[in-house]
């Protein structure tokens, strides 16, 4: 699955070059994004990058801030938290806007969650985690018109969290999605990103 994505990137940033535009006009240095999709999983992703070395390298600052409540009484599972992840990019391009342009890059990542639910007798019970890693990513950036960016992104990368007894007993009441996307356990991941940007 993972490789036909990355095939598709590939075969998308090259049929966008052949039919792009040949310009001198380079695009800016700025770009500050938002995952239009970050509400799905109650998530508000943004970042921030900043072009280097005539537009060859970036450095991108990633956070993502999370928070969601339901249920009520014995019922009851709320969590929050937030990622930061800064990322360094090498882009493999003639540098100029209505391009696509492939990137490889690296980030590191550091994760911090609270969840709480009740016992039978309405105490609360407290859960946390904190996580750290890094790894490799790779994609494309497509730079459009009125200064509109679109990123996406594929990598693997490995993550060790740190969590009491609490965390994990809260994640098994939240019922299966929450038990499929909250649990944290120590192991390589893959890192998927998706987002749209305007750059000044």
């Amino acid at each position: 699955m993972y490789k036909k994505f990355i095939y598709a990137i590939m075969l998308i940033s090259i049929s966008f070059n052949i039919f792009s535009q040949n310009t001198s006009e380079y695009h800016k240095k700025n770009v500050l994004k938002i995952n239009p999709l970050g509400g799905l999983a109650s998530a508000i992703p943004i970042s921030f990058e900043r072009f280097l070395f005539k537009n060859l390298f970036s450095i991108v600052g990633q956070y993502t801030y999370i928070y969601n409540q339901s249920g009520s009484g014995q019922t009851t599972y709320n969590t929050n938290g937030y990622i930061a992840m800064p990322q360094v990019r090498h882009y493999f391009y003639n540098d100029s806007i209505n391009r696509a342009s492939i990137f490889l890059g690296a980030f590191y990542t550091y994760e911090q969650f609270n969840n709480e639910t009740k016992d039978r007798y309405s105490n609360v019970i407290k859960g946390t985690a904190t996580g750290h890693g890094g790894g490799l990513i790779f994609g494309t950036q497509w730079f459009l018109k009125n200064n509109i960016i679109l990123d996406f992104f594929i990598g693997p990368g490995y993550i060790e969290y740190i969590k009491n007894d609490n965390y994990d007993n809260n994640v098994a009441k939240g019922g299966f999605l929450v038990s499929f996307t909250g649990a944290k356990n120590t192991s390589t991941k893959i890192k998927l990103g998706f987002s749209i940007g305007y750059s000044f």
